[in-house]
């Protein structure tokens, strides 16, 4: 304002200047400069009355400000001049401030979360629980046949029996015949969503035969242990006199070996058997190891759908209707409370513990202990589990399987369950590929028997976050015990009472990993870590700087106020 005036005020002055030149031109000088001076001294003295006014006006705010009266902001806003500059500054600058403190309060809360809680952890997790209509569910009723499994299958072909038999040589000689792969498509059906979160279904498989994963053909013949007639006379033994001398005598007219020869795909996808066909009243004509296998299977499960309680997600409620098995002795192995192999609840690998199994073949659990961290096909992060090399010990060395040996016909050592029961009475005693982790008492007079853990021994590379198996190997042994009753008698008389004669052994694996499955995998693991570990440090990184720059601010502030107060105490002295 006061530099305002001046500048109105100079041309004014300019103008009567001029003018006087015009009237009087004669004037000296020295006369122009004397009326130059005045007119300076004219403005200083308005110049000096305007700083007094101001001083006046300083000391009315601070008085003002002093008393309570008006806010700071107002009394900075009332100067004029620079220090109107000065307030809009500082305005801006707690406007600035109040951002940040927004900022810090915001990144404080996700810092919090992100840290002490399991919240992102869960909102993954959540992607994954079974609701009825959601897409999860249709796809995990109906998966994309790239996520297909493949059923790779080994047969025992009994090479040397016949010489064996007729006492020529001193050991049974096996050959193990595989793989013979065939892709495995899996999809649900009876599918019920249940009110209590639940879910009802049963599994429904198909095969195709794979040629070039295979070492032999489908319709290539091999000697296998005629299982019909073996199981015929362990059965036989529960029956009543008449009934098993009328069961002996029909059997017997059918001059059946012990040993058949059959191609791969008759022994194990069926053929029309008829020992089989006698047995009135089950309405069966064809026998096949993995005939039950093939179509919609004969029992049903019910799992969690983790709904309620992710905690919950994938464990098995009910096996066949029923809360709980009836072959074992014990409460306790009758549990079903294990998952079916395809997927766990995904706490249970915070502490690594040990992972529950129901596996339908040996109507019992089967633990998976995690052995270690992995990296797998492209650098991607897996949880590495096995089963327990005791799993099928005696109960001598492994007292849990007390129960499973309780009430049963036989007990051997180490390495075989019985599960006659499971099998209507049939005498399958499944183990380990290779009798692996077993006493060789088991397989004392078999050539050809060869365990190797790295082949033989089941494992599972488990995802670390969402917990489903992302390759692996199921590996089981199917084998059935000899009973020597009067039908076999005189065909078996060389192989000792209650020997274990291995059949086939199967590996259950993923399939072939494109790279789109490998993408997938990748961003599941690496990607969704990566995007954890970004908010768990970004938020840190939010709450210090946002943090720093308030404090900044006020410092910035508070000197500005100090420096301000300071030159106004000075102004009023003077």
């Amino acid at each position: 304002m006061f530099v305002d005036q001046l500048q109105q005020q100079a041309p004014a002055a300019s103008d009567r200047e001029n003018a006087m030149k015009k009237k009087n031109p004669q004037r000296n000088t020295s006369e122009i400069i004397a009326y130059e001076e005045t007119n300076q001294d004219f403005f200083i003295q308005r110049n000096d009355s305007k700083i007094l006014s101001r001083k006046s006006s300083v000391v009315s705010v601070q008085r003002s400000c002093n008393n309570g009266n008006k806010d700071l902001f107002g009394a900075v806003f009332e100067l004029a001049g620079i220090k109107e500059k000065d307030g809009a500054k500082e305005f801006g600058t707690l406007i600035l401030l109040g951002v940040m403190l927004l900022l810090f309060i915001i990144s404080v809360t996700g810092f919090f979360i992100m840290w002490f809680t399991e919240y992102y952890n869960n909102s993954m997790l959540s992607q994954i629980v079974l609701k009825n209509d959601s897409e999860i569910s249709k796809n995990w009723m109906n998966p994309n046949p790239k996520y297909d499994t493949l059923l790779k299958v080994h047969i025992f072909n009994y090479t040397n029996i016949d010489k064996y038999l007729a006492g020529m040589d001193d050991k049974i000689k096996v050959e193990d015949i595989g793989p013979l792969t065939y892709k495995e498509h899996t999809t649900k059906v009876n599918v019920s969503f249940n009110q209590n979160y639940t879910v009802t279904f049963r599994d429904h498989r198909s095969y195709v035969f794979i040629p070039e994963k295979s070492s032999h053909r489908e319709l290539d013949k091999f000697i296998v242990p005629n299982v019909p007639l073996i199981s015929a006379s362990t059965k036989m033994e529960s029956m009543n006199m008449l009934k098993k001398i009328v069961a002996s005598s029909l059997i017997n007219a059918l001059h059946e070996d012990g040993f058949k020869s059959l191609t791969a795909q008759e022994f194990l996808w069926g053929y029309r058997d008829r020992i089989v066909s006698m047995d009135i009243g089950t309405g069966l004509t064809h026998f096949g190891l993995l005939m039950n296998r093939n179509g919609t299977s004969v029992d049903s499960l019910q799992i969690n759908t983790g709904e309620d309680d992710i905690r919950k997600f994938s464990i098995i409620t009910q096996f066949n209707g029923q809360p709980s098995l009836n072959f074992w002795a014990e409460e306790e192995c009758n549990r079903i409370d294990g998952s079916d192999a395809t997927m766990f609840p995904p706490h249970i690998l915070e502490n690594r513990e040990d992972l529950q199994v129901f596996l339908q073949v040996l109507c019992r659990k089967i633990p998976l202990t995690f052995e270690k961290e992995v990296k797998i096909l492209n650098n991607i992060d897996a949880l590495r589990y096995r089963t327990k090399l005791n799993v099928f010990s005696n109960p001598n060395e492994n007292p849990t399987n007390a129960c499973y040996c309780r009430d049963t016909q036989l007990c051997l050592p180490s390495g075989v369950i019985n599960a006659t029961k499971c099998y209507n009475g049939a005498p399958i005693f499944p183990s380990f590929p290779h009798f692996f982790s077993g006493d060789p008492e088991i397989y004392k007079d078999i050539d050809g028997i060869k365990p190797v853990q790295g082949l033989h021994q089941t494992y599972a590379d488990v995802h670390p976050r969402f917990a489903f198996p992302i390759s692996g190997a199921s590996r089981i042994q199917i084998n059935i015990a000899l009973h020597k009753g009067s039908i076999l008698r005189n065909k078996m008389d060389r192989i000792n009472e209650g020997t274990i004669l291995p059949l086939i052994w199967i590996e259950i694996t993923s399939g072939d990993f494109t790279d789109e499955i490998i993408d997938t995998l990748y961003i599941s693991t690496f990607g969704l870590n990566a995007i954890q570990n970004a908010l768990k440090y970004g938020t840190l990184f939010a709450c210090i700087i946002s943090f720093s720059l308030i404090i900044g601010g006020f410092y910035k502030i508070t000197q500005k106020r100090r420096q301000r107060s300071v030159s106004t105490q000075s102004n009023i002295d003077t």
